[in-house]
């Protein structure tokens, strides 16, 4: 294999705009050494922070299954989102008067404002999938987790992963074409397509914990800002009382807006996983019938 293809691969597997690139798992790698240190756990760090238990699991390995799956599929252009992010954008630019001068938004500012529609399109969509039934098994792959590591990010069914990735880049080119328009900033549509800032800054502030087994909250105030590892770990809690909360994937903010969130006021004892026995088949952790029945099971509900 040639340097060029190794690059390649590696880029597909731990990329900027993954939370497995090894920078961010370095800096997850960092906070969970504070929160070991904080907690004065008697085991040594390596066995607490990577647990057999944990790792070794069969759930563990459904999700490396179903990322690899998912990175293979996102290599084939399945996911590809960006012709329509764009061709969106541009037609809506084309609509919008110019109201702003050119050099109103700096390049930061319009990354943070490129990146704001599509985590408020990633909570609504993530609200849509735990509200109506007939698309939530392909929802409830993700949820049925019994461990998290950084790689249950991507413990995503593939038909998941298409109805988020388009309903995204359909409200996201919306916005950016209205942006673009309105700016009169003179960026060409396709130069917004690549990874944007706020992506990289979501991932580096410590979204590699969010599915994990190491507890860091950060208190009720920054909570109601921002999603924190403790917040999505009470998401994906099999207790009644956190079901459909802390819905949002950086910002916690819509949470607090929209009724969702869950405020966070001590540590709490989890179990992950789903319980009710239409989800046993998502619990077996066998890789087929969780590629299946969420299909099988939303066939069912739409001919009833």
């Amino acid at each position: 294999m040639g340097l060029d293809a190794i690059r390649f691969v590696y880029d597909v597997l731990f990329g900027p705009g993954l939370v497995t690139a090894p920078v961010y798992l370095a800096l997850a790698g960092v906070a969970a050494w504070l929160v070991y240190r904080r907690r004065g756990n008697g085991e040594g760090f390596w066995r607490w922070l990577l647990p057999v238990r944990i790792w070794g699991h069969p759930s563990h390995w459904i999700d490396l299954q179903l990322f690899v799956l998912g990175r293979i599929l996102a290599v084939l252009g399945m996911f590809s989102s960006i012709a329509l992010t764009t061709g969106v954008a541009a037609g809506v630019a084309g609509l919008v008067p110019a109201l702003l001068p050119a050099t109103s938004l700096g390049p930061v500012a319009l990354a943070f404002l490129l990146w704001l529609p599509s985590d408020f399109a990633l909570y609504w969509m993530h609200r849509v999938f735990h509200r109506f039934p007939i698309i939530w098994p392909l929802h409830a792959v993700h949820h049925s987790a019994e461990v998290m590591t950084p790689f249950t990010t991507y413990r995503q069914h593939p038909l998941a992963l298409l109805l988020t990735g388009w309903a995204v880049a359909l409200f996201v080119g919306l916005c950016q074409g209205v942006l673009l328009g309105s700016s009169a900033s003179g960026l060409a549509v396709a130069e917004i397509a690549g990874i944007n800032l706020f992506i990289v800054l979501t991932n580096a502030g410590l979204a590699a914990l969010h599915h994990s087994h190491v507890w860091l909250s950060y208190g009720p105030v920054l909570e109601r800002i921002v999603i924190s590892p403790a917040q999505h770990q009470i998401h994906h809690s099999t207790d009644p009382a956190h079901y459909g909360k802390n819905l949002g994937n950086s910002l916690a903010l819509w949470d607090w807006m929209f009724g969702t969130l869950y405020v966070i006021r001590g540590d709490e004892r989890l179990t992950f996983g789903l319980t009710e026995d239409v989800e046993k088949p998502l619990m077996s952790q066998r890789l087929w019938p969780v590629l299946w029945d969420p299909v099988r099971r939303m066939l069912r509900l739409g001919g009833a």
